[in-house]
């Protein structure tokens, strides 16, 4: 399965083309608690939600927009994750309504329309963001948009928020341009920021180029990743396309599973803020890129 994806990407490419031309909306943000916005940003007021726990959680996952029985899998792994970033994720009723049983407050970048749904990544929380930016990038060959999303939360035991950003990396850019335009929008966010940092998602690291400049850009950000144990991510001639990369935070745990309902398996991460004294048994382990 993992030597085909990059071409089942383009067959999917091809499908959504072909059966009725995604549209790019003029609705940028969708969330749960405010109406669907044009701008790329959001500074929702905080006013009574709860922080991030000074040890936290993070769930990660291309659901491949909800096409397998993605409830039953990820009812399985989600357990008590304070954050959870899906990429692909399709704005459906069976999503909103199972994100709202589990409380999470949630907000979507609506990255195009297919069959009058908006697919794009999404980012949940069991606290409110105080501040959410959304943005669009498109595929160089296919046209059709990636997207980010910036989210800032209040965490216990830190000074500054911490600052999550959830990437769908472009897939078709033979040069890397596109690609690194991509990180290098992410570094706008994240390069001069003083607090705990995390850029989790869909990489789509599918070649050495793509590697190099992964790598390149982490070192110059000073990114860690955390590597799970054992690691079951999907891979494509051996590079592993989902990441988590952190740093401003102690790294306690990182797992990933295997998928019967998406091509990407997803990863589970756990952290604390530095300085905190909790340190737990940690079954993953940090991978500096520098």
């Amino acid at each position: 399965m993992p030597l085909k994806l990059p071409f089942k990407a383009g067959l999917l490419a091809s499908a959504l083309l072909l059966s009725g031309c995604p549209e790019v909306p003029e609705t940028m943000l969708l969330s749960d608690g405010f109406a669907p916005m044009t701008a790329e940003c959001l500074h929702p007021s905080v006013n009574g939600s709860q922080p991030l726990p000074s040890t936290f959680s993070l769930l990660t996952w291309n659901i491949y927009k909800q096409q397998g029985d993605w409830q039953t899998e990820l009812n399985r792994w989600v357990g008590d994750s304070n954050l959870l970033l899906l990429q692909e994720a399709r704005s459906s009723e069976e999503l909103h309504h199972w994100l709202q049983q589990r409380h999470y407050h949630w907000f979507q970048v609506a990255a195009f329309n297919w069959e009058q749904k908006a697919n794009g990544v999404l980012t949940a929380s069991t606290g409110q963001a105080s501040r959410v930016c959304g943005q669009r990038i498109r595929e160089p060959a296919t046209r059709i948009p990636k997207s980010l999303l910036f989210s800032y939360y209040s965490l216990e035991g830190a000074s500054q928020q911490l600052l999550v950003v959830n990437l769908h990396a472009v897939n078709f850019s033979l040069r890397g341009r596109t690609y690194q335009e991509q990180l290098d929008r992410i570094s706008g966010f994240i390069e001069n920021y003083g607090g705990p940092v995390i850029v989790a998602g869909d990489f789509n690291r599918w070649n050495p180029r793509r590697e190099r400049l992964l790598r390149l850009w982490a070192g110059r950000e000073q990114l860690s990743e955390a590597v799970p144990t054992p690691d079951h991510r999907t891979r494509f001639i051996g590079y592993p396309l989902d990441a988590v990369f952190y740093r401003g935070l102690t790294l306690e745990q990182a797992q990933s599973m295997r998928s019967e309902a998406s091509d990407h398996g997803p990863l589970k991460v756990s952290f604390r803020v530095k300085g905190s004294d909790t340190p737990q048994a940690g079954g993953g382990k940090a991978n500096p890129l520098e």
